[in-house]
């Protein structure tokens, strides 16, 4: 409304002097407006500092500054210890020295603890996701070990059938024991006949034995 004002009242002047006539004199409204739009400066950012330091900025530029907690509304006692987290008008904006500037703000100690609280929030998820690659890592590995095991077993069946199964040896028989002629039942008709069937020398009383082969009637034949 101000800004339409004093473009009125300037065109008025502007006409007043086409006219070559003499200049009116400019009502103390217009000449008001003018220096209502004159005065205004531009509002500096001021969010995430300290509020101490917002303030400071902001009434060396010829705001005032109101601030309010906008997260649980307590009071605002040592302005260091405030944040600000909120602004109107906002940074870069238009406004005439004295007007007010709002400033949502938060305490330091509740970013701080909000801060702590995400940073603990990450850390825990950050270790269930190495706990989970960590179980499907092992998962897989037995899996794995599993699938190896039926695949080695098998091939031991498959290698097992195509083996075929040992021929046990035939059994040794033992060669038949030399068969020894059995003593003569009658006399050997000469010494050479009895060594022939290894029974010299011929005892008396034995298979084979006869007077005609014991030369020397010692009871011996054959025996030189």
């Amino acid at each position: 409304m101000k800004k339409t004002l004093t473009l009125v009242v300037l065109a008025g002047l502007m006409l007043t002097g086409c006219g070559g006539g003499k200049p009116a004199a400019q009502p103390a409204e217009a000449v008001t407006a003018v220096a209502e739009v004159v005065a205004s400066v531009t509002v500096p950012g001021v969010l995430n500092l300290t509020l101490d330091k917002a303030t400071d900025q902001l009434e060396d530029l010829g705001f005032k500054v109101e601030a309010v907690d906008t997260e649980d509304g307590k009071s605002i006692l040592v302005e260091k210890n405030w944040q600000v987290t909120s602004q109107d008008p906002t940074g870069g904006a238009s406004a005439a020295k004295g007007s007010t500037v709002h400033l949502g703000v938060k305490s330091l100690d509740k970013i701080a603890a909000e801060k702590a609280a995400a940073e603990k929030a990450a850390a825990d998820k950050a270790a269930a996701e190495a706990a989970a690659a960590a179980k499907a890592a092992a998962d897989k590995a037995a899996a794995d070990k599993a699938a190896a095991d039926q695949a080695a077993a098998q091939a031991a069946q498959q290698a097992a059938k195509a083996v075929p199964a040992p021929v046990a040896p035939a059994p040794v028989v033992p060669a038949p024991a030399p068969v020894v002629p059995a003593p003569a039942a009658v006399p050997f008709p000469n010494c050479t006949a009895a060594r022939q069937a290894g029974a010299a020398p011929v005892y008396a009383g034995t298979p084979g034995y006869g007077k005609h082969l014991d030369r020397d009637g010692d009871g011996i034949g054959c025996d030189k």
